[in-house]
């Protein structure tokens, strides 16, 4: 495996999309072939470093690990396709699902992510029903899509988010302390309006909550007890929806015997989810035949 000489990632794999744009993929290689291979991403305002610590480990335990850089963020490129968040779920989870199956010589992966990362392949399933069995398994952290608007501070947020990406053609991640991205796409406003008004629907009016009862595949989504950008509500909500037939849910609550109450971007690049996260969900996806 060859470091990139600046961002202490493996050399990145590129995917030309639509309108110049462009997705990367750094693979941590593993070739027993003991498991499907593993596809790792990030939400918004992050890109594949988040996710780097979680694909050695996990690598580590025997897994091919790729994670997905969206479109845009990292050494991705926007070009001049700018997507909104069911853009990145057709224009790029198929995309990468293609690439990495055929660079490994698999039938199915796994899809293991953050925050929107977690939503992205749900979107494409529901659209393709008959193509989920390409993906084995889902595993989540602070994934949701309709619960960060019920508070007041929630409403406010998921009002302001638009009008911000609208004036300022983005909403700045290094500025704002949200992350290392800007996002210069139409992926938060889109998710904005999901959760302001509770309702997943796409932009011709598919009813993703109803369609989520066609996805079939084993899930394991994780919620912090306090994250206020994917509430554990929200969270649960989404897993309730599956089809699945094997499915779980754990809230990472001091309650629950966890050491921490959970923020957002704890739940994934922290030295307790390192201890008490990490091996659930590698758990999870050496149990799924």
């Amino acid at each position: 495996m060859v470091e990139g000489p600046t961002n202490n990632l493996p050399n990145p794999e590129f995917i030309q999309g639509k309108k110049n744009s462009r997705i990367a993929l750094y693979r941590y290689a593993n070739f027993s072939r003991l498991y499907p291979p593993v596809i790792l991403t990030h939400g918004t305002f992050s890109n594949a470093l988040i996710c780097k610590n979680l694909a050695i480990f996990l690598n580590k335990a025997g897994f091919d690990c790729w994670i997905y850089e969206w479109t845009g963020h990292g050494l991705g490129e926007y070009g001049q396709l700018y997507l909104d968040a069911e853009g990145f779920a057709l224009h790029d989870v198929p995309a990468v699902i293609h690439t990495v199956l055929a660079k490994t010589q698999s039938l199915t992966c796994s899809w293991i992510a953050h925050s929107g990362g977690g939503f992205l392949p749900l979107i494409y399933m529901a659209r393709n029903p008959l193509l989920q069995e390409k993906i084995q398994a889902i595993a989540g952290m602070g994934s949701q899509t309709i619960g960060a608007g019920k508070t007041i501070i929630g409403k406010l947020i998921t009002r302001m988010v638009p009008v911000v990406n609208t004036l300022l053609g983005k909403v700045p991640g290094p500025f704002a302390g949200l992350g290392p991205e800007d996002e210069a796409s139409g992926f938060l406003t889109q998710w904005s309006q999901w959760n302001h008004s509770g309702k997943w629907v796409g932009t011709d009016g598919f009813d993703y909550h109803k369609a989520m009862g066609k996805i079939q595949i084993p899930a394991f989504f994780i919620a912090g007890a306090k994250d206020r950008i994917a509430p554990p509500e929200g969270c649960h909500a989404l897993v309730n929806s599956l089809g699945s037939m094997e499915k779980s849910f754990v809230l990472c609550s001091k309650k629950n015997g966890y050491q921490e109450d959970y923020t957002h971007p704890r739940l994934i690049a922290s030295q307790n989810a390192k201890k008490e996260i990490w091996p659930m969900i590698l758990e999870f996806i050496r149990s799924v035949k």
